[in-house]
């Protein structure tokens, strides 16, 4: 396994999309470190790449059954940090293979690297590794941090970007150039302009919570794709050296309800909206939730015509129990009715009905005791052998309702996490007898089809000595 080194938490990063198992975290804001002795950063291009066993020998990994791991060959162009050399061997995967960066023959790269088994240098998606065209507002700071210059407190790119999976095909997020930044806190102001690519630097900013504003256009706010808000505040810490990459995101909104065949909103809905022409029901699209309230959103939509579908996977979930429906209410894709968005609007009452439900039927599920519930948190829960499991509904302490698919059958149990503060105590008149962290009912199996069965009971057993 590698050693995880920290090089990649100088800064926040924006990292590669990946498709692999693996999940990076982004570090806050923090004093900068600079570059260290042992540090091994470069520009770089991929000129070869080859197969290798995960051992001592380069050889080709024929019928080996350990991790693969690459071996991609650089030519350096740029040194930040390292030995003098113009050539490197960088390698991927091996025991870290689901963060493996998986380069590309030909592109030029800012590498970081990491010191893993067998003397070698690895780079992962987690440790700032990117193309080189993703990383324009860093280089200039790593240039000034070897050559003993003065670094940015926070920087980064300024992009005008469409919510993931609503960017047009093969339109790039644009870079902003020539827009006013500027970082507030409750005593500082520090202002910055975007230069021709997007980049933004802000200087000696001093320690405390920012609030971080762009003078953008009214049909333009700033935030980060990934958010479902504003950007939030941030606390900057003295000698910081933050890479903070943001965007302006379009206003465009559209709001409504799923309405059942009764005409009111149901409680839960998942609904996907795509921009017309690129539906795919085998492809998510950019998702939401429509709740208790009734209502669904999307917010950040640029101009542009969208379809819009509920339960595109069309799922039987006996909690939201329709078809595939697409707007204003037709199951057939060719029939949906594309919903035109104009530069800034905000759409509303954007409605439309499912019908032909799933077939459905309640069941209440009651809960004893033998001898007196103990304190502690209830959990009940419906498995079924198709669709999704049904949400248990509180009725009353111990009561609970489901509604079951008609076509599945369901394992029907419960069980009881007792209070910590009373698990391992004495047993109520049992003094040799403690509670266990955990009790669980019987559990019966249910016929989604047996109307004849609308009530069952759970029973749980008297707490066993620990």
């Amino acid at each position: 396994m590698l050693r995880r080194l920290l090089v990649a938490l100088l800064f926040a990063f924006a990292l590669p999309a990946a498709s692999h198992a693996c999940a990076c975290s982004q570090a806050p804001p923090g004093k900068c470190p600079g570059l260290q002795k042992d540090d091994v950063v470069f520009l770089g291009s991929v000129t070869d790449a080859a197969v290798v066993r995960s051992t001592n020998s380069d050889a080709p990994a024929s019928n080996s059954n350990s991790p693969m791991t690459i071996r991609y060959h650089f030519h350096i162009d740029e040194k930040f940090a390292g030995p003098d050399a113009t050539e490197i061997d960088i390698y991927s995967g091996g025991d870290d293979g689901d963060c493996g960066y998986r380069f590309k023959k030909g592109v030029r790269y800012l590498v970081y690297t990491e010191q893993g088994t067998e003397g070698r240098l690895f780079a992962t998606i987690c440790n700032g590794t990117r193309p080189a065209s993703e990383a324009l507002a860093l280089i200039p700071q790593l240039r000034a941090m070897r050559d003993g210059k003065r670094v940015a407190s926070v920087f980064g790119i300024l992009r005008r970007a469409d919510p993931p999976t609503l960017a047009l095909p093969g339109d790039p997020d644009d870079a902003l150039p020539d827009t006013a930044l500027k970082l507030r806190s409750h005593y500082d102001r520090f202002t910055a302009t975007t230069d021709q690519n997007g980049v933004y630097s802000f200087y000696d900013v001093h320690a405390g919570e920012y609030h971080f504003t762009a003078d953008l256009s009214s049909s333009l706010v700033l935030t980060q794709r990934t958010l479902t808000g504003p950007l939030p505040l941030f606390n900057i810490p003295d000698g910081a050296c933050y890479e903070y990459n943001v965007d302006a995101l379009p206003t465009g909104h559209i709001q409504g309800s799923v309405l059942g065949p009764d005409g009111k909103p149901l409680r839960l809905a998942s609904l996907e909206l795509f921009r017309l022409g690129s539906y795919d029901p085998s492809h998510s699209g950019l998702w939401t939730f429509q709740g208790f309230k009734g209502v669904f959103d999307f917010d950040h939509v640029g101009p542009g015509q969208y379809i819009l579908v509920y339960n595109r996977p069309n799922r039987k979930n006996p909690n939201s129990p329709y078809p595939r429906t697409f707007y204003p209410g037709t199951e057939d894709p060719n029939e949906a009715k594309p919903i035109d968005v104009k530069e800034g609007e905000r759409l509303s009452k954007v409605d439309f009905a499912v019908k032909d439900p799933f077939s459905t039927r309640q069941l209440r599920v009651h809960l004893n005791w033998k001898d007196g519930m103990p304190p502690g948190s209830v959990t009940v829960m419906a498995k079924g052998d198709q669709g999704d499991n049904p949400a248990a509904a509180k009725v009353s302490d111990g009561v609970f309702d489901f509604t079951l698919l008609e076509s599945a059958h369901y394992t029907v149990s419960a069980w009881e996490d007792l209070d910590p503060t009373r698990a391992g105590k004495s047993h109520p008149g049992n003094a040799g007898c403690s509670l266990p962290p955990r009790i669980e009912s019987d559990s019966l199996f249910i016929d989604g089809a047996d109307s004849s069965t609308p009530e069952i009971t759970l029973t749980f057993a008297s707490p066993p000595c620990n």
